[in-house]
């Protein structure tokens, strides 16, 4: 299996709405009703493709699914930096156990 690491940086000019759109809709994020009786998780674009979240705007990803996160940032990152790496038994670890592909489904 092929790694590559992910490092980018939103546009500076996009204001903090903006940015926190950009990370519900990348990450996925937890939310809950008015009243707070419901939680539940909204999925993101990473919930659908394994990953390891690194550091701040530094992820993990199969090679294979590169061009799916690159189409979703096109237009809202300053800058990407990609690099194929080789991954360590806990890479590979974690992108098996979030394979949405390997179980099934």
């Amino acid at each position: 299996m092929d790694g590559s690491i992910i490092v980018f940086s939103l546009k500076k000019d996009m204001n903090p709405t903006e940015k926190n759109e950009f990370c519900h809709y990348f990450y996925g994020h937890e939310t809950s009703s008015r009243k707070g009786k419901y939680r539940y998780h909204r999925h993101g674009l990473l919930d659908n493709i394994p990953h390891r979240k690194i550091a701040k705007s530094v992820i993990i990803i199969r090679s294979s699914d590169l061009e799916k996160v690159r189409d979703y940032v096109r237009g809202k990152v300053e800058e990407i930096h990609v690099r194929t790496i080789v991954l360590t038994e806990e890479d590979i670890k974690a992108l098996k156990e979030k394979d949405h592909t390997t179980d099934g489904q």
